[in-house]
């Protein structure tokens, strides 16, 4: 490598360097996790149900679910969003309660819930766990009036 490569790397690293010292003054530890390395993240192939919500900030959330559908068991839950990070934090973290979980108990799941375990979240991000509950409240919902 050269000189321009090896300058250019170091302005890279220190970049990134100075990004997670700010984004770690504003989100909890948990956030930054999820957000980066989002757990049951992307579409399922054949789910039992998926639906989408779109939220008063614009970002869509998606969850894809495969149910047991003998006794009505969350057996896996994926999702997908264009939201910003503290929304794929609260997609993570919603599946992570939501799976192994009945229909009843899953439906059970509030933002606060979500709030929680995240540790917080700023003001202008307390609606994220709001689309991720509400987006699940809706692909429970169809899954239920399927079942009629």
């Amino acid at each position: 490598m050269n000189n321009l490569d090896d300058q250019f790397e170091e302005f890279v690293k220190n970049l990134q360097k100075e990004i997670d010292e700010e984004e770690s003054k504003i989100f909890s530890k948990r956030v930054i996790e999820l957000s980066h390395s989002p757990k049951n993240w992307g579409k399922m192939e054949n789910p039992t149900v998926e639906d989408k919500f779109l939220g008063p900030c614009g970002d869509t959330m998606q969850f894809f679910l495969k149910i047991n559908e003998k006794d009505n068991v969350i057996m896996k839950i994926t999702f997908i969003t264009d939201g910003c990070g503290p929304s794929v934090a609260s997609g993570s973290q919603l599946t992570i309660k939501a799976e192994n979980k009945s229909i009843e108990e899953a439906s059970k799941i509030r933002p606060n819930d979500i709030l929680k375990v995240l540790e917080g979240l700023p003001s202008s991000h307390t609606h994220c766990p709001v689309l991720a509950v509400n987006t699940l409240d809706k692909v429970l919902k169809k899954y239920l009036e399927s079942k009629k």
